[in-house]
Parts: structure tokens; C-alpha cells; sequence
């Protein structure tokens, strides 16, 4: 799941300032580090040279101050002359030690003339009580600032991202309806003015596109339904006559079937086309009979295909309330796809499950099953990765509210099973269907 865009402002406002406030105390403490390391290579460095001219006769010396201890050790001098602090220390020696709750700097070199080391020792307990007293205030005003920079982070986030939750929300507001308003393009920003600019072009984009699909049907509609009843009106023409054979009726009877399944055929196309589906369409039809009269109408017209489908009737009085040319493109087109791509059987199984197909081809393509898997597609090159057949499918399955799923598809074949839900008691629905008993 997607974060959102406020948190992640609201974390990355209020870590940048965290980090400003690590970094000012880390700062502080190098401060302290070096003002301690003046002090040694400074400071102590002027007392110790201060202090060699006055070792000269080579005994022992001891000075102290308020804040400052110094003792020259000769060779050979026992060291329980020295503090005790002093004592048994290596030589040459810089460092900094705590005793009896003061703090020292430590300087300790050998000298040569006269031989012997020179100790000093510099108190800097204020220094240090001041380090600790400045730390505590630094650790209280980083917990102030933490405290300011979390509110003010949330404040911030808040305040970036508002203007952008404006433009989705009046986005959604034209997924969800059919109102198709332009977005408001005042905004303080230019970055929002830009989105909400294009996303308006887009709009009147996709309203010449749809005005030129909604012309393009009613024009195909006319075009595709004018020559259907001018050869229905031929027919009649010719049965009013009355100088048919006997085996010209049968094919004249033939025509007017196969004109009457484009009539329908067209129709349903053009409501898949449209998005839209009449309830006056929808009849109670023996599924069973519906997929026979399909398997003939394709056995006729592809000679090639007789008797390699085979139907088995699980449950023989199911009936459904639907559209029936629909139900007769789902099914011819299920076949047509199954005997293109096998020369084998194809078994056709009506069940409680609903419908099912299975051939023994070498299976469908990754692509067509991540289409026929996922929604339908909206773009001219999806339509060219499946063929036109299962796309038709699809959408009719969508349209019924029925279920398209691909249980089997490898090496050995492919099985479709198309899922018709099921009305609960006597009560029928559309897309439903229910067995006699």
C-alpha cells in the first residue's frame, strides 16, 4: 500500500530539523573538546616553559595556586614528595583525570638540565561544571525544539499538501458522477495550476473522444442494420412469390435464420458498444438448447469442425434470464477460439459451476491471460495483445454480471469456465439462472 504524502513531509521536516539540533549540540561538545585541548597545548605549554627557569638548582620544587599545581621531581627523588594524584605516572604524560570530584589537566615532561620531570597540574572544575550545566541546557532546548519542530513538521505537512487533497478531491468528484466540471485552476502554486490545466485539456480531450465514439455507433448502427432488412426484405419477396423449391425453402428458411442472428448479433454489439443494456432484451432461455443451437450454427458453417465437440449435460433444465444473443456470442466465440487453436476435441460441460470449455491446444499466452485476468482494456494495443474473440467475451461476461475464469492453461490445453450466479429461491435476475425441478 502506497504511503502518504503528508507523513512523508511531516517525517522529513521534522528529521532535518532533529538533525540540526544533533548537529548543534555535537558542535557545542567539539567547543568544550577544544577550549580542554588550548588549554594543554596552549597554556599549560607557557606555564611549563615559565617554570623550567626556575629548577635550575636541580631540588625539589613545589608551587601551587588557586587554580594551577606544579612540582619539578629531581632523578633519583622519591615520588611520595609528590600529590598523590601525581604519583606513578608515565613520563612523557598528557591527559585529563577526575580526583575527589575536581578535574585536572595533566602535564608531565622529563628535563634534561637538570634531570628530573616537571608535573602541572591545572584544575579546571568550573570549566567542566560549566560544560555539564551548558549540556543539560542544550539537552532541555533540543526537547523544546524537538517538542516546536514536531508541531510545527505537522503544521507544515498539513499545509503543503492541502491545496493537493483539494485537487483530488474535485478529481474524484468526476471519477464518481457523470459531471464532467472543470477544476478550479486558482492556486497559489503554479505546480497545482499546471495539474489542474491539464487535467481540464484532458477532459475536453476525452469529451470530443467520447461525442466522436457516441456519432461513430449511431452511425454504425445505421449502416449495419440497413443492409440486414434490406435482405430481410428480400426474402420475404421471394417466399411471396411462391416459386421456391422445396430445398429452396430450406435455404431460404436457413438465410432468414442467419439474418435474424445478425440482427440480434449487431444489437448486442451495439449495446457492448454503447455501455448500456435494455431489460427488454432479456429473456428466460434453456442454457443447454441455447449452446446446441450455437455448436450446429458452427458445425454447418465450418464443415471441418463436425463432431469434435462434445456436450455433456450435468444439468440438462437450467435455464437463465438473459440476453440470448449475448449468450450466443459468449459461447460461439468460446468455440471458434477453442477450434483455432486445436486440432483435437473440445468438450463443452454444463454444470452447477456454469459453463465450461476445454480444448487440448498448447495454451494460451501469458498476455492474453493477464487481459483476460485483469480489467478490460481500455487502449487500441491491449486490444491487439488478445484476440478480438475473448476481448467480446469479456465484455459480455462484465455486461451479464458473469465470471470469465482460465481454471487450466499449459502444454496440454485450456479450460475456460464462465461462473453464473445463482438465484436464490423462485426469484430471477438478470445475469441469473436457476434449474427447474
Amino acid at each position: 500500500m502506497s504511503g502518504s504524502l503528508a507523513t512523508r513531509l511531516y517525517r522529513t521536516i521534522f528529521l532535518v530539523s532533529l538533525a540540526t539540533i544533533v548537529l548543534s549540540m555535537v558542535t557545542v561538545e567539539i567547543l568544550f573538546d577544544d577550549i580542554e585541548d588550548r588549554i594543554l597545548s596552549h597554556d599549560l605549554a607557557s606555564e611549563r616553559d615559565y617554570f623550567k627557569d626556575r629548577i635550575a638548582d636541580g631540588q625539589y620544587r613545589h608551587w601551587e595556586t588557586a587554580r594551577l599545581e606544579v612540582a619539578f621531581l629531581p632523578d633519583g627523588t622519591s615520588q611520595t614528595l609528590l600529590p598523590l594524584y601525581l604519583q606513578n605516572r608515565p613520563t612523557p604524560f598528557t591527559d585529563e583525570i577526575t580526583v575527589d570530584g575536581a578535574t585536572y589537566l595533566i602535564l608531565i615532561e622529563g628535563t634534561d638540565n637538570p634531570p628530573g620531570r616537571l608535573f602541572l597540574a591545572q584544575d579546571i572544575s568550573t570549566l567542566e561544571s560549566r560544560e555539564s550545566v551548558v549540556q543539560i541546557v542544550l539537552l532541555a532546548i533540543a526537547l523544546a525544539m524537538s517538542l516546536f519542530t514536531l508541531i510545527v513538521a505537522r503544521i507544515s505537512s498539513r499545509h503543503l499538501v492541502r491545496p493537493l487533497k483539494k485537487l483530488t478531491r474535485e478529481i474524484h468528484a468526476n471519477e464518481q458522477g457523470i459531471s464532467t466540471n472543470r477544476l478550479s485552476s486558482n492556486y497559489r502554486d503554479s505546480e497545482f495550476e499546471e495539474i489542474a490545466t491539464a487535467f481540464n485539456n484532458f477532459l475536453e480531450a476525452m469529451e470530443s473522444f467520447v461525442e466522436r465514439e457516441k456519432s461513430f455507433v449511431k452511425l454504425a448502427s445505421h449502416e449495419l442494420r440497413t443492409p440486414v432488412t434490406i435482405i430481410s426484405g428480400a426474402l420475404d419477396v421471394l417466399e411471396q412469390r411462391g416459386s421456391l423449391t422445396p430445398a429452396d425453402q430450406r435455404t431460404l428458411t436457413r438465410i432468414r435464420r442467419a439474418t435474424q442472428t445478425m440482427k440480434d448479433d449487431i444489437s448486442a454489439l451495439l449495446e457492448l458498444a454503447r455501455g448500456q443494456m435494455s431489460d427488454e432484451s432479456f429473456q428466460v432461455i434453456n442454457i443447454n438448447q441455447s449452446i446446441r443451437d450455437t455448436i450446429a450454427d458452427i458445425e454447418h458453417s465450418q464443415p471441418g469442425s463436425a463432431m469434435r465437440i462434445t456436450m455433456i449435460d450435468q444439468a440438462p433444465d437450467l435455464t437463465v434470464l438473459t440476453e440470448p444473443a449475448m449468450v450466443r456470442m459468449l459461447v460461439r466465440n468460446l468455440l471458434q477460439n477453442a477450434l483455432r487453436h486445436t486440432e483435437a476435441a473440445i468438450q463443452v460441460e454444463v454444470s452447477d459451476q456454469g459453463l465450461q470449455i476445454r480444448d487440448f491446444g498448447h495454451g494460451l499466452p501469458t498476455t492474453i491471460i493477464e487481459r483476460l485476468s485483469g480489467p478490460l482494456p481500455r487502449q487500441s494495443t491491449a486490444l491487439q495483445e488478445s484476440s478480438f474473440g475473448l476481448l467480446i467475451v469479456q465484455l459480455i461476461c462484465e455486461r451479464l454480471n458473469w465470471t470469465l475464469d482460465i481454471p487450466r492453461t499449459d502444454t496440454k490445453g485450456t479450460q475456460f469456465l464462465v461462473r453464473i450466479p445463482v438465484l436464490q429461491g423462485a426469484a430471477q435476475e438478470r445475469g441469473g439462472y436457476r434449474e427447474n425441478r
